[in-house]
């Protein structure tokens, strides 16, 4: 976890989101339709974003990176996610993987992620398993040495754009029985020999793919391993929690926005059903839900950026990214059914807003996990 950063002040941080609004409305916005259709990453979004300097938020400048903090991150996972959250996503796949080469890797894998940041190599991070989502200490996928290369042998599952990126930064165990002490992540190029994407169908993320990644003695060069394992991504899971209650606070933004602008407009019996109490009630709710996660998801990222000790600041990252994908699906429920009839049609956006809200409880540590995160920090001895 990196040190405390001296906090921006509301003008920068208020450029900063203006930034991120205008690159939405110029390349999410769009594009992302006929992604959603083709079920296809266009890469050269991904390009755009390393042109507009948003590859690399919170990387160091040494690398490329921007050096900002988990504020700004949540920043542009918000803007980017009021105009599509399945786009947004890849960015936040990008801080992640790339922070994990900026912070941890050296010679070859800090190349890597000035490549990253540049644009010119897209990484995925590839840690869960068919056996081992949440329970990441049980991993299978294990790693052997042989000369100066791993052997790497196992499954991926659910990792976003496995078959998009160019890199993998991928965990595996490098210590038969040493449990989470004996895991490393490794710099895998997704065109090795051995190693196979399958596309997962999913009615969810359907611009940014998932796959189950296969890999059948994958060599790996020495140099390509880093010295970050467990305690590393469980740490970065935190940070990305934050990211992840910021994603689901642009979505539900968007789609309470529409919701109350075809409530004051869709007329039943005489009058807008906006005026009906019944639907007004709802909308009102979804409102206290929107702000609520806004005021949690950024005193998380705050307090993160004061540089507390992580166990200082899991109470604030698990609270925002439980009520976060909590209050998207309830709040995109709302909007569906204020769409009636016709929220289950293509004709509005109803439906793909509830649909794309649906994988928030299950994704970087499920309902559960963050239930018995906030338990154990309540002091109470939760398992």
């Amino acid at each position: 976890m990196a040190g405390p950063r001296a906090p921006a002040n509301s003008v920068e941080e208020r450029a900063f989101r203006d930034l991120c609004a205008a690159f939405a409305r110029r390349e999410i916005a769009p594009r992302w339709q006929q992604a959603d259709r083709e079920r296809l990453f266009p890469r050269e979004f991904y390009q755009a974003a390393a042109r507009a300097g948003l590859v690399g938020v919170a990387l160091p400048a040494a690398v490329g990176g921007a050096d900002l903090g988990a504020t700004e991150e949540a920043i542009l996972l918000e803007e980017a996610s009021k105009a599509n959250p399945n786009l947004a996503v890849a960015l936040l796949v990008q801080e992640v993987a790339g922070g994990l080469l900026a912070e941890f890797g050296q010679g070859e894998q800090l190349d890597l992620a000035r490549a990253n940041i540049a644009g010119d190599c897209l990484l995925a991070i590839a840690v869960t398993e068919p056996e081992a989502g949440n329970d990441v200490q049980n991993l299978r996928t294990h790693a052997r040495r042989d000369g100066a290369d791993w052997v790497l042998s196992g499954m991926k599952s659910f990792i976003t754009l496995g078959a998009e990126a160019d890199v993998l930064v991928l965990l595996a165990q490098t210590e038969p029985g040493a449990g989470r002490r004996g895991m490393r992540f490794f710099a895998v190029d997704r065109r090795s020999a051995g190693l196979r994407a399958t596309r997962i169908e999913t009615q969810v993320n359907r611009p940014a793919p998932t796959y189950r990644i296969v890999l059948d003695e994958v060599r790996v060069p020495g140099r390509r391993m880093m010295e970050a394992g467990f305690g590393e991504i469980m740490a970065g899971f935190n940070r990305e929690r934050i990211m992840v209650a910021a994603r689901w606070l642009g979505h539900m933004q968007t789609a309470l926005g529409w919701a109350v602008e075809y409530a004051r407009t869709r007329t039943a019996f005489g009058r807008p059903i906006g005026a009906n109490q019944s639907i007004a009630f709802q909308l009102a709710q979804a409102h206290a839900d929107v702000e609520a996660v806004r005021h949690l998801t950024y005193h998380a990222a705050r307090r993160w950026d004061s540089g507390l000790p992580l166990g200082e600041v899991i109470l604030d990252v698990s609270t925002a990214k439980l009520l976060a994908t909590q209050a998207v699906v309830r709040v995109t429920q709302t909007a569906l059914h204020v769409g009636g009839g016709w929220g289950l049609t293509e004709e509005l956006p109803a439906m793909r807003y509830a649909l794309d809200a649906l994988v928030a409880p299950v994704t970087v540590g499920s309902w559960e996990i963050q239930l018995r995160a906030i338990a154990r920090q309540m002091g109470l001895p939760c398992d």
